[in-house]
């Protein structure tokens, strides 16, 4: 990785990168996009299908529910850098395993460094362990703010949560609107 770094530096670096076999398989990197400055920073999983063929994150169907969420909390997307906990789309959309995520993780901090958000709302399990630890519970953590070096985390269920019916939309609305209280406050 390059010791010293831009996004777009790094987005090249993350782009030839083959630290784990996610890097076999993948049509493209899915390196993340929004502003370089942004105060607010979500962190998903890995990229599904879409995403792989797209380069851009959260653009299937989690991704339009996650804009309409964000929009009924008073967030707009485009104020807002998103990305994944992993950058290449794992087989059968599976979720990425401790190798794969450690693989990722100093492209992922790289990003959080250079970006210096003031808030990282975590999206589903996954996201929320790769930065808290892996005996995090998202019933025990979800809707509360932790520190997180320069930054806060603040975990939430994934949008794909609320379409397979094992959440609710009003939860992520409630979770982003604390966000967006926070942000105002600093």
């Amino acid at each position: 990785m390059p010791a010293k770094s831009n996004l777009e530096n790094l987005q090249r670096y993350a782009a030839e990168c083959k630290e784990c076999q996610l890097g076999e398989g993948r049509q493209q990197v899915v390196f993340g996009e929004g502003p370089a400055d942004a105060a607010l920073f979500l962190l998903g999983e890995a990229p599904g299908a879409i995403e792989d063929e797209t380069g851009r994150p959260f653009v299937g169907r989690s991704g339009i529910l996650l804009t309409e969420i964000l929009s009924k909390a008073g967030i707009e997307r485009r104020d807002v850098f998103i990305t994944g906990s992993c950058k290449c789309r794992p087989p059968s959309n599976r979720n990425p395993n401790k190798k794969e995520l450690a693989a990722c993780k100093p492209i992922l901090l790289k990003q959080l460094a250079l970006i210096r958000p003031l808030i990282v709302v975590c999206l589903g399990l996954v996201a929320t362990q790769n930065l808290l630890g892996s005996k995090v519970r998202m019933e025990d953590v979800r809707g509360s703010f932790f520190a997180g070096g320069s930054y806060l985390v603040c975990p939430t269920y994934h949008p794909a949560a609320v379409l397979r019916g094992t959440a609710n939309a009003d939860l992520l609305v409630t979770d982003f609107s604390l966000v967006r209280e926070r942000l105002e406050k600093f």
